[in-house]
Formats: structure tokens, sequence, C-alpha cells
């Protein structure tokens, strides 16, 4: 069978040649020219990287003159895979809502699918809580500052010196700003009923995969 690093080596020789073109460097001159690639490799694969990661590296470490030694990175990086290519590491990329490159291997990508679906339904029920008490806290806010104009209008309404036409003008004014009270305080209790049964939700969620997953 045909290794990666052979099939991906001609991209990675286009990727030199451009590389005064990139502007983003995945390392720095000083790690180019010290050339750990096994080191570079194991992170790369604990971090659950794709194999186009090392194009990236090839051109940032073009201008120091360092060609990735693409044999010795995909070593290590099949060996950072089996620690990133677990449940718990799918569980933990899934929850903290990062994405999935697909760079596990058939059999131990069961595993890790399976922890990243468990770990997605908990960053979805745990966003729509933080949506939720946010929310919440916007109407609260907008309804003390509605409230706050108001009072501040009827203070202008005992003004004796207010004609029809000032007055007209500020009892509609009056109207709308308790209007749109009305309106956040009615916006944040529904937001506190999302809120709870969000919170309902993560914890039913803590209880479910608690024990499979350790805290979280």
């Amino acid at each position: 069978m045909r290794r990666p690093w052979v099939r991906r080596w001609g991209v990675l020789g286009a990727a030199v040649t451009v590389a005064a073109l990139a502007g983003c460097a995945t390392m720095s001159q000083e790690a180019c020219l010290q050339g750990d690639w096994f080191k570079v490799g194991l992170k790369d694969g604990e971090a659950g990287r794709p194999q186009s990661r090392l194009d990236e590296h090839a051109k940032a470490c073009a201008k120091a003159g360092v060609v990735p030694d693409a044999a010795l990175y995909f070593t290590a990086r099949d060996q950072g895979l089996k620690f990133y290519c677990t449940p718990d590491q799918g569980f933990s990329e899934g929850r903290s809502g990062n994405s999935y490159a697909g760079v596990c291997p058939r059999e131990p990508e069961r595993g890790f699918l399976m922890g990243y679906a468990d770990g997605r339904l908990v960053h979805a029920a745990v966003s729509r809580l933080s949506q939720a008490e946010s929310d919440r806290d916007s109407a609260d806010r907008r309804a003390e500052k509605r409230d706050r104009e108001a009072r501040g209008v009827e203070d202008e309404l005992k003004n004796p010196k207010l004609n029809d036409e000032q007055t007209h003008e500020l009892r509609d004014r009056l109207n709308r700003l308790r209007s749109e009270r009305r309106q956040a305080v009615e916006d944040g209790r529904r937001a506190e009923w999302a809120a709870r049964d969000a919170e309902r939700e993560v914890d039913e969620l803590r209880h479910r995969f608690g024990p499979r997953y350790g805290g979280w």
C-alpha cells in the first residue's frame, strides 16, 4: 500500500514554491530550523490535524530554506492519532464545539465518533442555556431602561408650562415606553423558561454522560 506521505509529497513541493505568498505561519523560523519533525507530527496527530497541515508547515518553513521530513512527520502523526482517536477525546472535541477533520482510521473512528456525537449533544444544550441566559439578561436590562425613561417622561408631564401639543407628544412617548417595557418583561419571562428547560437538559446529560466520560 502506498504511504500517505508519498502521495502528499507532490503537493508539498508546490506549497514550498508559493511559500512567499503565504500569510499564515504554523511554525516559527526557529522551530523550522530545529527541524524536529517527529515532535511536530506527534503534536499534530494528538490535535487531530489533517494531512494538509504539513503543507502549511512547508509554507511556513520555506523562507528559512527548510523542507519538512514528510516520512518522519507522518510516522509521528500516526502515533499521535492513537491518543486523539478515542471516545473520550471525541467527547471532548464535540463538547468544545470543535470540528472533526476525518483523520481517524476506520476502527478507532467508530468510538471517536460515538463520543463526538455525545459531546455535540452537550455542546448544543450548553449553547442553548448560554443563549437563553443572555437573552434573559438583555431583556431585563431593556425593561429597566424603559422603566427609567418612562419615569423621566412622567416627571416631564408634571411641568405646568407644557402646551397641549407637548403634552400629547409626551403622552405618546410614555405609552410607547410602557409598551416596550411590557414587551421586554415578556421576553424576559420567555427567556427564563427557555433557560430553565436548557438547564434541566444540561443536568440530564451530565448525569447520563458523567459516568462514561468523567465530570465536565
